[in-house]
């Protein structure tokens, strides 16, 4: 994805930007809802520099194998293996249109299904996602919420650029406050079309994780609180039967 790979020599301000968030929202939910992965086989579609995959890696997983449109993103992910060797494999891939990779226990794609620009392409996605799965294996997908607290989110770094009609496709923006601010334009998909396309695609039990916080001080508390009831990110998590 183009935008990935100018956004790609901008990911460490990035990170600095939203590591609070990342830190204490993001990594700790998934991680509740993702459970053990000892000897799982593990796709990462959207892997960008490969932090999902490693993460996955040192928690066990059999194989993990990630793939991005971004071919920055991939020389980034590339770079990490070879720093520290966990035996992930990566490739460039769009995920509406990757090939069948192996056949994998678990499917995660964090921030991905939002970027689909219209129904086909949402579908191409969710499909594609359940081809390399086998029977019973598990999707989790990180997504944009369209209900999302855009002052909530501004105060951890987001800042939501959405009109206030829109319909299911269209295009908004994201900006992560760096300097120069960072932005990549998403598409507004409500979760009952994202339950629907993921059901289209052959999952059952399809359900939305809780979202939650780590420790932290009272102030923090009460700031993530008021995020958590809209956050910027919902889990999705399904069954292929």
């Amino acid at each position: 994805m183009a935008q990935y790979d100018i956004l790609a020599k901008q990911l460490s301000d990035i990170e600095k930007a939203i590591h609070f968030y990342r830190e204490h929202v993001e990594l700790p939910s998934f991680f509740n809802a993702l459970g053990p992965v000892n000897g799982k086989r593990v796709l990462d579609v959207g892997c960008g520099d490969g932090l999902y995959a490693r993460l996955v890696a040192q928690r066990g997983a059999g194989q993990v194998v990630g793939t991005d449109s971004s071919s920055e993103m991939i020389r980034l992910a590339e770079a990490a293996e070879a720093d520290q060797p966990l035996g992930v494999r990566y490739h460039v891939h769009d995920v509406a249109t990757m090939p069948a990779l192996g056949e994998f226990d678990l499917v995660i794609a964090v921030n991905v299904l939002h970027y689909a620009d219209n129904r086909a392409t949402l579908d191409g996605m969710c499909e594609r996602i359940s081809s390399n799965l086998v029977s019973g294996g598990r999707l989790l997908a990180y997504v944009g919420n369209a209900d999302v607290d855009r002052e909530a989110a501004r105060d951890f770094g987001f800042i939501v650029d959405r009109p206030a009609e829109l319909s299911e496709g269209d295009p908004f923006t994201v900006t992560i406050r760096t300097n120069p601010p960072a932005s990549v334009q998403v598409h507004y998909w409500t979760a009952t079309s994202l339950t629907r396309a993921v059901e289209s695609a052959g999952f059952t039990r399809v359900g939305w994780e809780e979202m939650t916080h780590s420790s932290v001080s009272d102030d923090a508390a009460a700031r993530l609180g008021r995020l958590l009831k809209n956050p910027p990110g919902l889990l999705l998590s399904a069954y292929k039967e």
